[in-house]
């Protein structure tokens, strides 16, 4: 069940794993119309019928990246000062500095029986991304991207040679859109990927600060050069109507999260879930039936890509 307008806006979220979004309006005995949305996705019997949605997350320099996906990740909230992010980095610079250099890759799973997120740490042990997968209906592949300007080829790379299905646009609230994040949003509007918004620190931001902000924000996607329609979103219902209609590149849905005390946490975790594949629409989700001139190959004659990120040479042993 993701949204019941009839029950108290505090129920559990995103209770019910599925493929497409279900509405039904019912009467109540008052006569008023009553609308529940379920979400209903087939159970994968296979790993090729499991779901793989990947999202690049990019913004300016300390607008909290890889905190924010150390909290999605690890399932912890952040202490203030980055314990979230120390989880992703991948080399000593990184966490010396508190700046991410290269290209991260992290995952988050959503579980076959009731959708609830499954992530590296356990209860009694740490799971691997075998496990996760082997558990999981749909993964959320997430790309760690470079905010600095100095790193600015590198998140070139990931976001062109990596496919990305949407890009996570981190923006701070303290700082608003600054520096890398307008580069990141033009690099992202002209590879045709759809786009969201994460404000992050609104905890830290004075309420006059934080709509300061938003109006820069909306002002840039209204733009000619950008052309988006910014939806805030703000309770299930809204994160229902955002995930259903951000199929086109024309939505841009908004969200307000803090990793230290978890608003908003919540609402964006059920978005990921519920987050269709880039590719499906109407025309896409129809059966197709072969032609003779043109016969459909299987999934399993498909031929596999396998994507290399970094090159290593190790002695006595080679390159790997």
């Amino acid at each position: 069940l993701l949204y019941d307008s009839g029950a108290d806006d505090t129920q559990p979220e995103g209770k019910k794993h599925a493929r497409a979004i279900v509405e039904k309006t019912k009467p109540v005995s008052n006569g008023a119309a009553r609308t529940v949305s379920y979400l209903v996705r087939r159970r994968p019997q296979r790993i090729e019928d499991m779901l793989e949605v990947r999202v690049a997350v990019v913004g300016n320099v300390d607008a909290g990246k890889s905190t924010m996906l150390g909290v999605l990740t690890q399932g912890a909230l952040d202490d203030g000062r980055g314990l979230a992010r120390l989880a992703l980095f991948k080399h000593k610079h990184e966490v010396d500095t508190g700046r991410t250099s290269s290209v991260g890759m992290e995952i988050l799973g959503f579980n076959k029986v009731d959708g609830a997120a499954v992530r590296h740490t356990d209860i009694h042990r740490k799971v691997g991304w075998d496990a996760m997968c082997q558990r999981s209906s749909k993964i959320v592949t997430f790309l760690d991207l470079a905010g600095h300007e100095k790193y600015l080829k590198t998140t070139v790379y990931g976001m062109a040679g990596s496919a990305p299905d949407y890009v996570m646009l981190m923006v701070a609230a303290n700082a608003g859109v600054v520096g890398m994040a307008k580069e990141h949003l033009g690099l992202a509007l002209a590879l045709g990927i759809p786009v969201f918004v994460v404000v992050t620190k609104i905890d830290m931001c004075p309420p006059h600060v934080l709509d300061a902000t938003l109006k820069q924000l909306s002002r840039i996607l209204r733009s000619s050069g950008c052309r988006k329609l910014p939806v805030a979103v703000s309770d299930r219902k809204s994160v229902v109507m955002a995930a259903s209609r951000f199929v086109g590149q024309r939505v841009c849905p908004v969200f307000q999260v803090s990793n230290v005390t978890g608003e908003g946490v919540g609402l964006l975790q059920t978005f990921l879930n519920i987050l269709p594949l880039a590719s499906c629409s109407a025309a896409s989700l129809m059966p197709k039936s072969p032609t003779p001139a043109s016969p459909i190959a299987s999934e399993d004659e498909a031929p596999l890509r396998y994507d290399i990120n970094e090159i290593f040479a190790v002695p006595y042993v080679g390159t790997v």
